[in-house]
């Protein structure tokens, strides 16, 4: 709902304002609820969307079309199909006639990669297995630009692996599948009289990512070690080495250490200029590489809830996290780590993205509040202007819950009383006793934001 017609009008009416009020008077997990916000939207839009929210059950998701249109724009549609864009999934646009690309993506677990620069190539969960590069003994380097070299190889390399992946995938797809009911209802297919499935569909706009898993988690190991092994030789290479190794077991003094590092979600230059940088460094990478085999891949941050079983196989990192415990969801701070409050998250978005790049297709930020920090109609506009700051910072994609972490805890213990307790999780939202008991902790386990 909201967003722009073909023509660049708000297309706001009465049937927007409907569905709003029927999402709060009716707190069911589904359907799904999705906003387009643009610098046009008018305040009684905002302020329906903000007491909606407020209600407190995740809905609605809010798109950003002063992000959204430019990328589409930029990746060949026309200015009133990039207007005219479908909210899809968890933080996707669409353009259904248009954009073409069908074929799953890959996942690349880049915590994983950071374990291997630890462990010269391999992870303590397979053993002597080497499953990325050698990039040398951990101990050995002697300077933080130097273990950061190598972390950007073995970033490198999985993106080499993902592309070559995502490549045979599109070929076999087309040998092997057929869609004749998707062509049928594609607008370039039936022009062209080609199956949906096919590698290339003349007209068509290819919108293939890849999913960068572990993002403030990657930020924060790379940050502390920075900071405490090479600027302040509070501990060294091999201290840390052995804390991970021993899943902080008798080295909490270390754990504390590094969990009050600087770190990204709070508007530290500091870890967010790393951020940037590894951005930039996936983005360039995408870019080349797509123009070169013909595999056009973006990088997103939308694990939707696969940060939970992704950090299942990556033990104990240098931000402090514990082993196989959830890596940091889409491109929220780790969780726990963002103590500047909800603003702080929204700058150290901006301050981590490359706008100078056009490969990046969306990042998915979930900010959890307090009731109390939205009550009353002072609530709601501080909400309203959380919202427009967001806009205007050319962000792609937020979502909230309202809610504090003690009704959570109550609704693990005495499930049978909160059964119809609604939370949002990825790009969705769903009743929290119907979720797994790890996706239970991970939601509890982000910080509650007490005040804008």
């Amino acid at each position: 709902m909201g967003g722009q017609t073909p023509e660049g009008y708000d297309a706001t009416n009465e049937l927007t304002y409907i569905l709003l009020k029927s999402k709060r008077e009716f707190p069911l997990n589904y359907p799904d609820l999705a906003a387009r916000i643009h610098t046009r939207s008018p305040k009684r839009y905002l302020r329906e969307v903000a007491l909606t929210i407020k209600s407190g059950e995740g809905f609605p998701k809010l798109l950003n079309d002063e992000d959204v249109v430019p990328l589409l724009l930029s990746k060949g549609a026309k200015f009133d199909e990039a207007l005219d864009y479908s909210v899809s999934g968890c933080a996707e646009c669409r353009m259904p006639n248009r954009d073409t690309y069908t074929s799953p993506n890959a996942y690349i677990n880049f915590a994983a990669a950071l374990e291997m620069v630890m462990y010269n190539g391999r992870m303590l969960k397979y053993g002597d297995e080497v499953l990325g590069l050698e990039t040398g003994e951990f101990e050995d380097f002697q300077s933080f630009d130097d273990l950061f070299a190598a972390f950007l190889r073995q970033q490198n390399n999985l993106l080499k692996h993902a592309f070559i992946q995502q490549h045979e995938i599109i070929r076999l797809r087309a040998e092997h599948f057929a869609t004749p009911l998707g062509s049928m209802l594609q607008k370039l297919c039936r022009e062209s009289c080609i199956d949906l499935h096919q590698p290339k569909i003349p007209g068509g706009i290819d919108l293939g990512y890849l999913e960068y898993m572990g993002f403030a988690t990657v930020i924060d190991s790379l940050a502390a070690i920075k900071k405490l092994v090479f600027e302040e030789h509070v501990i060294s290479l091999h201290e840390l080495k052995e804390a991970c190794e021993h899943d902080f077991e008798g080295y909490e003094v270390i754990r504390q250490l590094l969990r009050n590092a600087p770190a990204y979600g709070n508007d530290d230059p500091y870890a967010d200029e790393i951020g940037k940088i590894l951005d930039r460094t996936a983005q360039e990478f995408t870019a080349k590489y797509s123009e070169q085999i013909g595999v056009h891949m973006d990088i997103r941050l939308v694990p939707f809830t696969s940060h939970v079983p992704f950090g299942k196989v990556v033990s104990a990192t240098p931000d402090g996290r514990r082993a196989f415990t959830p890596l940091s969801d889409g491109s929220s701070a780790a969780q726990g780590a963002d103590h500047e409050g909800p603003t702080a998250i929204l700058l150290s978005n901006y301050l981590t993205k490359n706008f100078d790049h056009n490969e990046h297709a969306g990042r998915l930020l979930n900010i959890k509040l307090s009731p109390g920090c939205v009550a009353g109609r002072e609530g709601t506009e501080k909400l309203v202007e959380f919202i427009e700051t967001w806009r205007d910072l050319k962000l792609w994609h937020v979502q909230f819950n309202v809610m504090n972490n003690e009704t959570l805890r109550e609704a693990q213990k005495h499930p049978e009383l909160y059964r119809n307790l609604i939370v949002r999780i990825a790009g969705y939202s769903a009743f929290f006793t119907e979720l797994s008991k790890d996706l239970q902790d991970e939601l509890i386990s982000r910080n509650e934001q007490e005040a804008f």
